[in-house]
């Protein structure tokens, strides 16, 4: 298995990615007759298991889908998969957990984590929509050859009481340099924290805020409303916090010029030249150039480019990329995390060959 290969989505364009980086919308599912994954023996999960995958073997399209028993993965393809968000990091290894990926990259479902079935789907920018048709169409599918665990005063049945009724997760990541820079951050999402949202850092924090600026904003419970009405309420939500993030930075940017100037040039020049960079300074730099590239402080660069290089610079994707041995690091850069920042560097300088500054007027 190459996991690093399934890359198509994030490589395409989508609505208001000057903002919204992507969309996730994932379903919970159980199967009927059977214990939840932290309850279950090993026997029954083997069943379980082997219902979800000949149900995908013997579906719509079969041949556009992979299955694979997380005991059959080594380290290096769960930290890439990991590293997708496909799953989680700490992910057990037993035989009986799996893992389906669709061949286009943009729809993916567990076996065994959590739930018996997470099926989840990708697409860029602010497009839930076409994420939710995706994974309900995949849902249908699967319904004519497995009972899913559901009841008449509930809706689905879940491990965690937040998933269920519609068992659908959807969220948005969103790039928020401008209400970061401006000190505005912690207010806006306490009013989206207020009104049903959950929005947190995606890569961690660093200080007070998300490292490259960037948050998950996401529904706080699947009980409430329909799947169209909780879909709609989230994409009104990440345009609306979408929409302040362009009046916050054109407000920065009008009133701090030089600082904002200053920020956009260093982070420019670094990942044009730096020899070495890493991880977290790399998603700072990623971060920042967005915010010259919407201030039309950069050319030669699109957003969808920074987008990529958010996957493309992570630890395992780069080790996959080394380990094919078609990439030549000078002799001197000796140690694995040396040779990580030195390709990851690499990686960055590419995209950013034709990029360039574009003085104040």
């Amino acid at each position: 298995m190459t996991p690093a290969s399934q890359d198509a989505w994030y490589v395409r364009e989508g609505p208001q990615n000057d903002v919204v980086i992507s969309s996730r919308v994932r379903l919970a599912r159980n199967l009927a007759g059977f214990s939840f994954p932290g309850t279950i023996k090993s026997d029954d999960a083997e069943r379980v298991q082997s219902l979800i995958f000949d149900a995908f073997n013997q579906g719509a399209n079969p041949e556009q889908y992979q299955t694979v028993r997380m005991s059959s993965l080594d380290p290096l393809g769960k930290r890439i998969l990991a590293e997708r968000g496909i799953v989680a990091a700490e992910a057990g290894g037993e035989p009986w957990r799996g893992i389906v990926i669709r061949s286009d990259g943009t729809l993916s479902a567990t076996v065994n984590m959590t739930d018996h079935l997470r099926i989840a789907g990708f697409t860029a920018g602010l497009s839930p929509e076409r994420a939710l048709r995706e994974v309900l169409a995949v849902e249908s599918d699967l319904s004519k050859r497995v009972q899913f665990s559901a009841s008449a005063d509930f809706g689905y049945l879940t491990a965690r009481l937040s998933d269920s009724g519609s068992g659908m997760r959807v969220s948005a990541l969103l790039c928020l340099p401008g209400l970061c820079m401006g000190s505005l951050i912690d207010r806006a999402l306490r009013e989206y924290l207020g009104n049903g949202f959950d929005a947190q850092g995606y890569y961690g924090t660093r200080g007070e805020q998300s490292l490259g600026f960037l948050y998950r904003l996401s529904l706080a419970s699947s009980g409430g409303g329909s799947l169209e009405s909780q879909l709609q309420r989230l994409e009104q939500g990440a345009a609306k916090l979408a929409d302040l993030e362009r009046k916050t930075r054109e407000e920065l940017y009008a009133q701090r010029p030089t600082q904002v100037e200053d920020a956009v040039y260093r982070s420019i020049v670094t990942a044009k030249y730096a020899r070495f960079i890493g991880f977290d300074e790399a998603v700072s730099l990623l971060g920042t150039l967005r915010l010259g590239l919407e201030l039309s402080l950069l050319t030669g660069l699109k957003p969808v480019d920074l987008a990529a290089l958010l996957y493309r610079v992570q630890n395992a994707h780069l080790s996959f990329v080394i380990s094919g041995g078609s990439i030549i690091i000078e002799e001197d850069v000796t140690s694995e995390e040396a040779r990580l920042n030195r390709l990851r560097a690499m990686v960055i300088q590419e995209i950013l060959k034709d990029a360039d500054i574009r003085e104040r007027r």
